[in-house]
């Protein structure tokens, strides 16, 4: 009897030799899904942060009337933001649009929302009115300009709670309204 006792002791420590394999592999496919949901979420928010910067960047030659002295045009202006922003983002026309819009008062201005009722994006995001100076009467000097990317998520799962957009897409905005200084 204690033959036998002594036998399944030590056949319970063969048998735990092999848990951690198995109980890793019951875990794995958890905690890869969550680490990379957590590395595609991150590049995601900095994606978002370097549109907000490049924007912010670029906003201000309209701002300050340098869009308006040079005659630049909306491709021009595009160019100036993907070279800010081309580190992490593409800028491939499906992907990044630009919709610069001037008003004659905050109260007065109205926009298209960037996304419709089917969670597509809105086709009339690009407009080009870089406005005129503050220093002329009854002009266009309220300036809103904004950007949007459209971001694919990879990760199955959490990309579908992440994402704002139809076919598991993220929809990265960026914007800035101001007045135009006297230019």
């Amino acid at each position: 009897m204690v033959a036998k006792l002594r036998h399944l002791l030590i056949r319970g420590k063969r048998a735990k030799s092999g848990m951690a394999a198995v109980e890793f592999a019951l875990i794995a496919p958890v905690f890869l899904l969550l680490l990379f949901a957590i590395l595609e979420t991150s590049l995601a928010l900095f994606a978002n942060m370097m549109l907000e910067n490049g924007m912010k960047s670029v906003a201000r030659l309209i701002r300050t009337g340098q869009v308006q002295g040079s005659n630049m045009t909306q491709a021009q202006f595009r160019q100036a933001l993907c070279n800010q922003v081309n580190i992490v983002l593409s800028c491939d026309a499906n992907k990044l649009y630009i919709d610069v819009r001037a008003y004659s008062s905050f109260a007065g201005s109205s926009f298209p929302p960037p996304i419709d009722a089917n969670g597509n994006l809105n086709p009339n995001l690009n407009t080009w009115q870089p406005g005129t100076s503050s220093q002329l009467t009854n002009n266009n000097a309220i300036v809103l300009v904004r950007a949007f990317y459209t971001w694919q998520m990879f990760t199955p799962l959490i990309g579908h709670y992440y994402a704002n957009m139809a076919n598991n897409t993220r929809l990265l905005t960026a914007s800035a309204a101001f007045r135009n200084e006297p230019f």
